[in-house]
């Protein structure tokens, strides 16, 4: 059965950022269909940075996780980058725990992340 996964993709006022919004719970179920989703983001060297807003995200779990890292990797070894913002706690002490905020930079609020770029 699949999670009950989403993800927005939103224009910023800067063309070459994209935000996403990730609402529900994120595990390996859902790993093809938004991959789908982002493939033209990441295919667009127009976009140099994509903002991951996590506030509607209840759940994300290693393989999850895996997969925002192998995102930032594709993205650093073309020179861009990526952001997260927003989390939920219990989202937020996953990402803590694994460590994944001393490779991609984290912000309480994505107008913080907005700015911080």
């Amino acid at each position: 059965m699949a999670s009950d996964f989403s993800v927005n993709i939103i224009d910023s006022n800067n063309p070459a950022v994209k935000v996403l919004e990730l609402k529900g719970e994120f595990d390996e179920s859902v790993l093809e269909s938004f991959r789908e989703q982002i493939d033209p983001i990441l295919n667009d060297s127009k976009i140099t940075t994509m903002v991951f807003n996590l506030k509607d995200l209840e759940f994300i779990n290693s393989k999850g996780i895996g997969f925002i890292v192998s995102i930032h990797t594709h993205l650093a070894k073309d020179g861009r980058s990526m952001v997260i913002c927003d989390a939920q706690e219990a989202v937020m002490d996953v990402i803590s725990l694994v460590g994944l905020t001393s490779i991609i930079p984290y912000h309480e609020t994505c107008d913080a992340a907005l700015s911080s770029l």
